[in-house]
Parts: structure tokens; C-alpha cells; sequence
């Protein structure tokens, strides 16, 4: 289980740095020239966590935010290996499937206040691209990791089949 654990934290940590370093780059080219500030931590936690920063319950500390999708992700993904450990090509399909677990989950309590509430905001029609795009970046850091798993492998003279 230590293992799986581990191997479900680096690979959400990867997975989400894969995110935050492009945004960051849009971020600061986006608004570079202007009076806004270059990076918006309050607007990236917004977007990396899809409002879930900006309930009220949070108060001042709406930066905690962005530990519930990471650690979600991060359990998720131990316990889909820990219980069903088929190889890496498995192990970066659980891991796609761990990140865009959060995604989905805040893409249905949108449309759920959507037909509730009202719409409001033309950008609760992209909101279905996070689930894929959340996929993507858990398939590709699991790649990632795999591919260093084996080079390590390699190096240390151990034999790993999976």
C-alpha cells in the first residue's frame, strides 16, 4: 500500500505541475504590459480547482482549495493501483482516470446549479473539457513517471516486468 501511495502522489504532483507551469507562462504573457498583476494566484487556484476557491466557507484560506482535487486525485489513484495493479500501460489509464475523477464531479454540480439556478456565465459551456483535459495530464505524468521508473530500474540492475 506505501507503494501505491507513493506512486499516486508523484504522479498527481506531476500531473498537476504539468498544468500550473503553462498557466503560469499564459498568465504572465497574457497580462505582461498591463496594470494587473502578472501572476493572479487567486485567479489560477480559481481555474485549476474550477471555483471551488471561491465558495465563502473558505474565508482567507481559499489556497487549501487546491489540496482537494491534488489529494483526491492522489487517493484515488492509490487505490485503484493498490487494488488492481495490471502494469504501467493500466497504471497511466487509473491515473487519467483519477485527475478527471475531481473534473467531473465539479462539471456535474454545474450543470446541476445550472438547471437550478439559471446558467449566468457562457463558460459553463466549456466546463466539459476539464474531464478530458484532466485525463490527458493524468495519462501523460503517468507516462512520465513510468518512463523514469524503468530508467531507474535499468540503472540500479533490477528487472521489472511490469
Amino acid at each position: 500500500m506505501k507503494k501505491s501511495f507513493k506512486y499516486g502522489f508523484t504522479t498527481c504532483t506531476l500531473a498537476y505541475l504539468l498544468v500550473v507551469i503553462p498557466l503560469l507562462v499564459l498568465f504572465s504573457t497574457l497580462f505582461r504590459g498591463s496594470y494587473a498583476p502578472i501572476v493572479n494566484v487567486r485567479g489560477m487556484l480559481e481555474l485549476l480547482t474550477l471555483m471551488l476557491s471561491e465558495f465563502p466557507w473558505w474565508g482567507d484560506f481559499y489556497y487549501l482549495a487546491f489540496l482537494v482535487p491534488w489529494l483526491a486525485s492522489s487517493c484515488v489513484l492509490a487505490l485503484l493501483i493498490y487494488r488492481f495493479n495490471g502494469g504501467g500501460r493500466r497504471r497511466a489509464l487509473f491515473s487519467g482516470f483519477s485527475i478527471s475523477v475531481y473534473y467531473f464531479a465539479m462539471w456535474l454540480v454545474f450543470l446541476i446549479y445550472g438547471l437550478i439556478y439559471g446558467w449566468g456565465d457562457i463558460a459553463y459551456d466549456l466546463f466539459w473539457l476539464w474531464p478530458l483535459f484532466g485525463f490527458g495530464f493524468g495519462y501523460a505524468a503517468a507516462t512520465i513517471v513510468e518512463r523514469i521508473r524503468r530508467k531507474l530500474c535499468v540503472v540500479k540492475g533490477n528487472r521489472e516486468t511490469s
